[in-house]
């Protein structure tokens, strides 16, 4: 019987996949600033489904499995397009071809997630999370599409800046379906209000849009090749192999 303790969160899930949607509609009509603002609120209210399903105590099995869905659609789709309408289709077919990578890398991701990890992410990551070159993507858009660099997106089709963003996003692609163990960032209401306001600075002004694109793009840099320095306590694998007896609880999360 579903209660509403299980449907207040799944309301947050279904409203980051219209986000996800609308998304891929702006970037066909060529609004790549809507259409990155809204992969990024996509991942803000994603982000609130697990916090919610944890304070009303609605976590479900139907809601953790819903949540993958909305993560291929915001997280894998959305900006594959984004980058190939955005910059990508300048680039024939190297650019459709690694549009194809962003998203086929992300279904990999995804898949192996849900079989391998039974407690989905809540202590670590086997690969990188999806929702890192996710935010990579759309905010480096973002940024080139802001105009107050007396830029346009053709920054990202030559030149230096261009050769680090891309190089960046095949080396995420390929940190995806690694066996790179990482942390789990926190999603406790607390640690996750930065993360609000830094989505919510997105749709203010754009000289304080792009100051939070840029801090975001500084943290995507640093989650995904400075953080796996770091020593763990223990190897993602060494804890799935000593929990096959445990039973997993059903969550709502964010890959």
């Amino acid at each position: 019987m579903i209660t509403w303790r299980q449907v207040l969160p799944t309301l947050f899930t279904v409203a980051a996949m219209m986000a996800g949607f609308y998304s891929l509609l702006m970037s066909a009509q060529g609004e790549f600033l809507i259409a990155a603002q809204m992969i990024m609120l996509s991942m803000l209210l994603d982000g609130f489904d697990g916090n919610v399903a944890r304070l009303v105590k609605g976590t479900s099995k139907f809601g953790a499995e819903l949540d993958t869905y909305v993560d291929m659609t915001s997280f894998g789709i959305a900006p594959a397009m984004l980058a190939y309408e955005a910059v990508l289709k300048h680039f024939g077919l190297p650019g459709f071809l690694l549009a194809c990578a962003i998203v086929i890398s992300g279904v990999m991701r995804l898949s192996r997630f849900r079989i391998k990890d039974p407690f989905r992410g809540q202590r670590g990551f086997q690969g990188l999370p999806i929702t890192v070159n996710a935010c990579w993507l759309s905010m480096f858009v973002f940024v080139a599409e802001s105009g107050l660099f007396n830029t346009e997106r053709y920054v990202l089709q030559s030149g230096p800046m261009a050769a680090v963003v891309w190089t960046c996003t095949v080396l995420f692609l390929i940190l995806q379906v690694s066996n790179i163990r990482y942390a789990k960032p926190t999603k406790a209401l607390i640690g996750f209000i930065p993360c609000i306001l830094i989505v919510l600075f997105l749709f203010l002004k754009m000289q304080v849009a792009v100051a939070a694109a840029l801090t975001i793009l500084v943290s995507c840099f640093i989650y995904a090749f400075i953080t796996p320095l770091f020593p763990r306590n223990a190897d993602l694998s060494t804890i799935l192999d000593e929990s096959e007896d445990e039973e997993p609880e059903p969550t709502l999360r964010m890959p």
